[in-house]
């Protein structure tokens, strides 16, 4: 076998074994079986998830509430870099909001919260198609929570949803 220069010497060949940090976080440092996840550590995530599931109404509440205040600054203010920052918070709320209640079962509320998340991140329309579109995701969300509908295919959720439909419809 000739090496790189042309000469016959084989090349020199320098093997590293690597630490896999995954695997030694998981626990899973001497378990060589593909795909396997030891059970304690599933357990204290689901003891995570658990957790922060029995927060999750108080949570949701309080990124609505800080939607609310964002989104009456924002509401009226020009096209500005000040108006852009505010509609990056509620991007950020909006994914939050979508995150912990799919988490955690509140599934319309979710819906809406990714639904207004994809709306900001995607669309650029003019300040009046704003007002109408991210209103009625707000009023659907806040309806869907504070009625304790969570069912998706609920009539009060095929409604909300139809409402906000007739907006982006009709605005974008």
């Amino acid at each position: 076998m000739k090496n790189s220069d042309g000469g016959d010497k084989p090349e020199q060949i320098d093997i590293y074994n690597r630490i896999n940090r995954m695997k030694v976080k998981m626990g899973r440092e001497k378990d060589d079986r593909p795909g396997h996840i030891d059970e304690e550590a599933i357990e204290e995530a689901d003891a995570m998830i658990v957790a922060l599931c029995a927060e999750c109404p108080n949570a949701i509440g309080g990124y609505l509430s800080e939607l609310g205040k964002l989104w009456e600054e924002m509401r009226d203010m020009p096209e500005s870099r000040e108006r852009e920052n505010i509609s990056k918070a509620i991007f950020t709320l909006a994914h939050e909001i979508k995150d912990i209640g799919s988490m955690c079962g509140y599934d319309l509320t979710a819906h809406f919260a990714e639904s207004l998340r994809d709306y900001i991140h995607e669309t650029e329309l003019n300040l009046e198609a704003q007002r109408v579109i991210i209103q009625a995701h707000l009023d659907s969300m806040q309806v869907a929570f504070k009625q304790g509908t969570e069912e998706t295919d609920s009539p009060m959720a095929e409604e909300l949803k139809r409402v906000v439909k007739i907006a982006i419809d009709k605005y974008s």
